[in-house]
């Protein structure tokens, strides 16, 4: 047996989000696995996807880093962050110039504003996006150096959060509102620190996806963060709670986030077979192996 395959079928003429549990089974008998890590995947209507497994338990893909996602599409003038295309818009600058000066940095995300459409970014909300997009485009071309751009979220590994019970989600409704969310430190149960509040009459179960994506309120060089555990809080009718994530450091090249403001963004990372087993399994995954050599 060359590995095991688990298909995913999405009958239904809207897209759903499937997860194959850490943990189930595949096989029988002495041919039998456990899965080793959670994998959702987002099917589009009438679709069906195969999730391959190795004798160890992990996820088989084609992928290993965002850099060998290949771009379908070089011309485009506009990206729809929800349009499922590999696509790039170029940009006219110099690769010595992505070296992590103020100049360069608010072109990117001056850019980044007026190319992606269906940002729904709200600083009052802690609700982000563009920045993020904008600061993994700028590292994937200082790695590419020959290809300078803005990159769609399919390019950088993204897919939109079509959840209806996500933290995403329920920000964007109204249902809660984020008092407070900072970052500090990587890798750990307390480097994202959440409070939020419940604005409606009823018991809200809030689900943080793994891979879900929080960018910095502000371009200062430090990491964006990842969540690498899904996980749930419950918030009771009218009330605040406050609670600590799992997450990770997204930009290798970068400092540690210290006490820094961050925003939920409508982006989860794909899990491309090891990302979120460790810290330098995440940096692999966004980073490849020429972040070294980038600057934020």
């Amino acid at each position: 047996m060359n590995g095991y395959r688990v298909m995913l079928t999405n009958p239904t003429p809207h897209t759903r989000e499937m997860t194959i549990p850490s943990g189930r089974t595949l096989g029988v008998n002495g041919d039998a696995i456990r899965t080793q890590n959670s994998v959702t995947i987002e099917l589009k209507p009438y679709s069906r996807v195969a999730v391959v497994y190795d004798h160890h338990g992990y996820r088989i893909v084609d992928h290993a880093t965002i850099d060998d996602i290949h771009i379908i599409h070089d011309d485009v003038k506009m990206i729809d962050i929800d349009g499922g295309v590999s696509s790039r818009v170029p940009i006219s600058m110099k690769s010595d110039e992505l070296n992590g000066n103020k100049a360069s940095r608010d072109s990117f995300l001056t850019q980044a504003r007026n190319t992606y459409t269906g940002v729904q970014e709200n600083q009052e909300k802690r609700m982000g996006g563009y920045q993020l997009l904008a600061q993994l485009s700028y590292l994937r071309s200082q790695r590419d150096e020959q290809n300078i751009g803005l990159y769609s979220p399919e390019a950088l590994n993204l897919r939109y959060d079509h959840g209806v019970d996500t933290i995403f989600s329920h920000v964007n409704s109204g249902n809660i509102s984020i008092m407070s969310c900072i970052g500090s430190g990587y890798d750990s149960a307390g480097a994202l620190q959440m409070s939020v509040r419940n604005n409606t009459t009823r018991e809200l179960r809030v689900r943080i996806p793994q891979g879900c994506m929080f960018e910095q309120a502000e371009w200062t060089g430090n990491q964006n963060l990842v969540v690498t555990k899904e996980e749930f809080v419950i918030i009771g009718p009218a009330k605040e709670e406050s609670f600590p994530l799992h997450a990770s450091c997204a930009n290798r090249s970068a400092g540690a986030p210290s006490n820094d403001e961050m925003n939920v963004t409508p982006f989860i990372f794909n899990d491309l077979g090891e990302s979120f087993q460790n810290q330098d399994s995440v940096w692999r995954s966004f980073d490849g192996e020429g972040s070294r050599n980038t600057s934020l």
